[in-house]
């Protein structure tokens, strides 16, 4: 094992470039710095870029050390928790609720370094409770779990020895609430639909394409012409949908509903000789991942026409589209198996959450069974007669 710092000449020989010679388990490598220094007069600037060349030469050393023999780095140990999360998320390609963890992690670690070594069972516990003086339990477990996961990383990295995360036992642990899921009714869809709201058209297009399609919004505000395809199934054209979850990012491949088939045929007809690229719903299309503003503005818009109809707009949101799907498909249907494969989940039990019986639905099992007849009081009497 070894690790060289060389010089390569550029600019016809007046300034080097630094970069490393590695040579670890076999193999020889080489790792350009990006770091320069004149050869001739140099500056106190080109003095510091060499030094600092060379610090960066003995790290690897030492990275490649600890490596080599399994051992534990004590110095990234020491290092600020904090930081080291926000480098894990920021790699990473989907950010579902990694940046609020984050935002909550700031909040309690205040302006004071965290060491990686103090991240302990007590700091979790000690969390937790600071989560729940603002958050839900749903979403303390959630942050948690993130945290729990970039501690597995740590691990595998052999920055600590153990997850502490993994030491707190299951019955310590907060326990998933079970929420109430807002569901419209195909009634409510009509009324919805039928209701005027000044926001804009592709706004109710796509949220109502989510309802009889059951996708997220990841999956619809990328959506694109080339995602619809066409096939023959018992001689008759039917149209299908073909992408990859963002969640997931597993394939999907589904027949689409008659109403999903007209929102897509309107879409058709508004963007005649219009030239707004491959997607289908341009206006909802995502410009920033990350803060999700387009998403903003749209769940702010549905809620406007949630209420404009009369219906509970609280608790209004795009993803309420697919509550939508779910729970329809199985009081029309009673299916789970083919709406958990419909709705992309992984496991049946994941669709299990959407199996709660409206109560209109309960109502009218209830009233579907027949009456019998009953013997009246002259009947009794009369029997009772009999049996003395």
């Amino acid at each position: 094992m070894a690790v060289a710092l060389r010089e390569k000449k550029i600019s016809g020989g007046k300034k080097v470039s630094f970069y490393l010679d590695i040579y670890h388990c076999g193999k020889r490598w080489y790792e350009f710095l990006k770091i320069y220094s004149r050869t001739e007069k140099p500056t106190s600037v080109d003095k510091t870029n060499r030094q600092l060349a060379e610090e960066i030469c003995i790290r690897r050393q030492h990275e490649l050390t600890v490596d080599n023999h399994g051992l534990l780095d004590r110095q990234m140990k020491l290092g600020d928790f904090v930081s080291f999360f926000e480098q894990y998320i920021s790699a990473k390609k989907t950010n579902n609720n990694l940046s609020s963890t984050l935002s909550k992690l700031k909040q309690f670690a205040g302006k004071q370094s965290l060491p990686i070594f103090k991240v302990t069972t007590q700091w979790l516990k000690e969390f937790e409770g600071f989560l729940l003086k603002s958050v839900s339990v749903n979403s303390a477990i959630s942050y948690l779990t993130n945290i729990g996961v970039s501690l597995n990383y740590l691990v595998r990295k052999q920055v600590i020895p153990r997850n502490p995360w993994h030491a707190i036992p299951k019955s310590e642990r907060l326990k998933k609430k079970e929420t109430k899921r807002t569901a419209w009714t195909i009634q409510e869809l009509e009324k919805l639909a039928s209701t005027p709201c000044p926001i804009k058209q592709q706004f109710k297009q796509a949220f109502l394409f989510a309802c009889f399609t059951g996708l997220r919004w990841s999956d619809t505000n990328g959506l694109r012409w080339s995602n619809i395809v066409e096939r023959y199934l018992d001689g008759k054209k039917e149209w299908f949908i073909q992408f990859e979850q963002q969640k997931t990012k597993s394939l999907e491949y589904f027949p689409l509903s008659d109403q999903a088939v007209n929102i897509l045929h309107s879409r058709k007809q508004e963007s005649a000789g219009i030239d707004d690229g491959d997607y289908i719903f341009p206006e909802v299309k995502e410009t920033d991942k990350k803060y999700r503003l387009v998403q903003a503005r749209v769940n702010y818009a549905l809620k406007k026409w949630a209420k404009a109809a009369g219906l509970d707009h609280t608790r209004m949101r795009f993803h309420t589209g697919r509550h939508s799907y779910a729970t329809n498909l199985l009081e029309l249907t009673g299916e789970l198996y083919t709406v958990s494969k419909l709705l992309g989940h992984k496991s049946i039990q994941t669709t299990q959450i959407y199996a709660q019986v409206r109560d209109t639905v309960k109502y009218t099992a209830v009233k579907s069974l027949p009456c019998i007849t009953l013997p009246t009081d002259s009947t009794l009497a009369t029997d009772n007669k009999i049996a003395a």
